[in-house]
Order: structure tokens, then C-alpha cells, then sequence
């Protein structure tokens, strides 16, 4: 069917076609570079190179560049910034810009340039930083989260630079930041670029969603539980308090508190995911010196939440839970519950002019990308900062799945960054042209 039977919007001759083949003749180049950038660790803190890199490759397509690092007293009094977070010194933001023809809308890509650590490379068949290429797939830590939809966005403005004549020029504007620490602290690094004072009619974060436009995200805590115990010496167990015993009471109560926190379902975008309020414990820490009972541990982890519902509410609730559920077991002051992180999640109604148009977008196409309905992408992600201090619509979308992502063998389908690059410049394309949804 062709796209202008679908977009009431002025289509100049033969644009998908164009945007395809452009897409198609750009692709060797943008696998090169997906390759490339996953082979530079770029593990929270240590984003400097992989954003130096494409800075040069922007610069040498021809678009405009902002490099900067954010002085953290200038984010003084912002929540993003008072939650724990490596430094920023030393990792910087980046934006990129493809101005439009006339003052349409505009449309901002958001990616990050953080990737977590892989720890036991010795478990990777290619290895974590190798960008190894194989049937049609390439491998390694963040080839899916989210370097790999970086580049299908990367692809897009570079395939729609090349068609811009005319007619086929966006009429507004095209960015891309990309920023640090979204692994380590969600919403830090978009607070850097919005402080920098970029702002856009539409935002589109870059996350594997299977290619697929998701309207809706999670918004979270992260907390850190604390245990104290009484050392003594292991043959004398009986005499001291294991702190590790305790924790172990404590992650049972996690547990139960999911299930009990999971009995109502109430939103229908989560649908499709088992659990609508996950409680997630990531790490787990204990004991000092070997041969004594151990006198402290502790655990961190994430509860995530609908974006719909108060995570001030759901915080008191948390706690208050966890003590009741505790309480006969510790004395007062032997359990200690922190939250070292907010974040904020984002629904755009599947009505909005953007999501309609992503929807038609991907309604024309029958391949395995085609249109499946709208539902929320099942993680907390940079959507909240803007949409929820400025209320921009917002989609997330990319290539790729969270089953990879963080994964040993973590990989991304080449032909799924292609034909995800498409959909995106189709979708920057019209949203600066759509007159109807204006």
C-alpha cells in the first residue's frame, strides 16, 4: 500500500523508496561503525572515547556538533542529581543536529552512551568487545542496549541528509543526544542536555523494543537494604547475630512482598508482562574478614512501577512493608532501608498525533516489523525527564530486545537496525511535514 494512502500529509515522489535505498546503500558503512563503537568499553564512567568517536563521524557526515561536560554544581536542587551517581567529570554529553529547511517541528533522538560491565569475558563465544559479525548479527555488550538503535537512528539522519533537496528536505529539525550514565543513574544524562537548553515538539528514546514503538515506560527506586549483625568467632556462632542469615529473611520478604504487590493488574499497555511491579535485587554484599560471623550485609535492587502511579506512595509502602514484615525479627536499628534513586517513567496516549503516525508508519509494512499494537517497553529508561518536566510526547523504539541486553552474548540482528533506521526517518520526516497533526 502506498504511504501516501496512509499520512495525510504532502509526499514528495517517491520518498520511502528513496529513504529504502539510501538506507540500504549507507548500511555497510553504519555496520563499520556499529562494530567500532562496540568495540570501545564504554562501562559507566568511561564514555569519554565512544562519544569522541562519533563526534568525528558526525562532523565528517556534515552535521552540527555539541561536545560538553556538565559542571554538577550547575545541577544543584535537581533530583536526578542528588541520587547516587559516578561523577560526571570527564563524560560527556553529545549532541547532534540536522537543521531543517523551515521552522517545522521538530524531533529528538536520545541515546546513551553508557554500556554495563561484563564481568566474565571468558563466557562470551566472540567476546564482550569484539563487534564480531555473523549471520546476519553482530555481538557484544551493548549491541543491543542500546548502541545498536543509536545507530539505526544514526543511519536514519544520515540516509535523510542524503535525500534533503527540495521537497525531500525535513522542514525542521533533527537531533540526536547521546549522554552518559543511563546505566548508572537514569535521567542524569538527559538533565545535562536539557540544562545545555535543547528542547523538541517529540522525542524518541533509543532502547530495544524489537522494533517496535512502545508508548509507555517504567518509572523506579532503587533501594539499598541494610543489615547489621554481631561479630564473633565462627566457632562460636551462637554467641553473635549473622548478618547474613538476616539478609536472607529479609530477600524471602522481598519475595513475598512482589506477590502481594502483583495481585491487581491496572494497566493495560503492561499487559503482556508477567509481573507489573517487579522487585529486582542486583547485588548482595557481606562479611569483612573470613573465620568471623559476619556483622553487616547488605542488598541492592530496583522496584519499577506503571507510570501512572505515585512512586511517592508505593515508596512509603515499600518501607512500611518490609518493616512490618521484619519487625519481630530486628531490634531497633538493625535494618536499614535507603532509596538512592528516582526515576520517573512516561505514557504518551497511543492517540497522540505521534503515535498515530508511528502506528501508520509501521502499518505499511509486511514484513516481520510490521505493526503488533501498542504497549508499554518494560523497563524504566531516559523517556521520564522531558516528557514528565515538560511533557513532550515521547516513544521509545530500536532494534533489538531485552532478552539481549546485559546478557552474555548480548546481540543485535543487522537487518533489524536497517529496517528500524527506515521507520525512524520516515517518522522524522513526517512529524516535520504533518500538517494535520500540528
Amino acid at each position: 500500500m502506498p504511504i501516501i494512502s496512509k499520512l495525510a500529509v504532502p509526499t514528495p515522489a517517491n520518498l520511502r523508496k528513496k529513504l529504502i535505498r539510501a538506507v540500504q546503500r549507507l548500511q555497510p558503512q553504519a555496520e563499520s561503525l556499529l562494530a567500532e563503537i562496540v568495540r570501545i568499553p564504554s562501562i559507566s564512567g568511561r564514555e569519554k572515547a565512544v562519544v569522541r568517536r562519533l563526534a568525528q563521524w558526525a562532523r565528517a557526515c556534515g552535521f552540527s556538533v555539541d561536545v560538553f561536560e556538565t559542571d554538577e554544581k550547575s545541577l544543584a536542587g535537581f533530583p536526578e542529581a542528588a541520587a547516587g551517581h559516578l561523577p560526571l567529570k570527564g563524560r560527556p554529553t553529545l549532541v547532534i543536529r540536522h537543521p531543517g529547511r523551515e521552522r517545522g517541528r521538530s524531533l529528538l533522538f536520545n541515546a546513551h552512551s553508557d554500556v554495563v560491565a561484563a564481568p566474565e569475558p571468558e563466557r562470551w563465544r566472540h567476546g564482550p568487545w569484539s563487534g564480531f559479525m555473523a549471520r546476519g548479527r553482530l555481538y557484544g555488550r551493548g549491541a543491543c542496549d542500546s548502541k545498536g538503535p543509536l545507530v539505526s537512528a544514526l543511519l536514519a539522519m544520515q540516509a535523510l541528509r542524503e535525500i534533503a533537496a527540495g521537497a525531500d528536505a525535513p522542514r525542521g529539525d533533527i537531533l540526536l543526544e547521546l549522554v552518559p550514565g543511563e546505566e548508572d543513574c537514569v535521567g542524569l544524562g538527559t538533565l545535562t542536555s536539557l540544562m545545555r537548553g535543547y528542547r523538541a515538539d517529540a522525542v524518541v528514546i533509543l532502547e530495544p523494543t524489537e522494533g517496535q514503538p512502545r508508548c509507555a515506560s517504567r518509572s523506579g527506586l532503587r533501594f539499598r537494604i541494610t543489615v547489621a549483625g554481631r561479630a564473633v568467632h565462627g566457632t562460636l556462632k551462637w554467641l553473635g547475630r549473622d548478618a547474613i542469615a538476616d539478609l536472607r529473611r529479609v530477600l524471602a520478604a522481598l519475595e513475598r512482598m512482589e506477590r502481594k504487590f502483583n495481585r491487581k493488574k491496572s494497566n493495560q499497555l503492561f499487559a503482556d508482562y508477567p509481573i507489573l511491579r517487579p522487585i529486582t535485587v542486583d547485588q548482595i554484599q557481606g562479611g569483612s574478614w573470613p573465620g568471623m560471623v559476619c556483622d553487616q550485609a547488605l542488598c541492592t535492587g530496583y522496584f519499577e512501577l506503571p507510570p501512572d502511579e505515585d512512586i511517592s506512595v508505593w515508596k512509603r509502602r515499600f518501607q512500611r512493608e518490609l518493616e512490618q514484615r521484619m519487625g519481630k525479627a530486628f531490634a531497633a536499628g538493625d535494618m536499614k532501608t535507603d532509596f538512592i534513586e528516582e526515576y520517573s517513567g512516561h505514557a504518551t496516549a497511543p492517540e497522540h498525533p505521534l503515535c498515530r503516525l508511528a502506528e501508520r508508519i509501521l502499518q505499511i509494512n509486511e514484513r516481520k516489523l510490521a505493526w503488533k499494537g501498542w504497549k508499554a517497553f518494560n523497563s524504566g529508561c531516559e523517556a521520564g525527564l522531558r516528557w514528565r518536566r515538560q511533557g513532550v510526547p515521547t516513544l521509545v523504539w530500536g532494534p533489538g530486545s531485552l532478552e539481549q541486553a546485559h546478557a552474555v552474548d548480548e546481540f543485535v540482528d543487522l537487518a533489524a537496525v536497517r529496517d528500524t533506521a527506515v521507520h525512524l526517518a520516515l517518522l522524522a520526516y513526517y512529524w516535520t511535514h504533518d500538517k494535520e497533526n500540528s
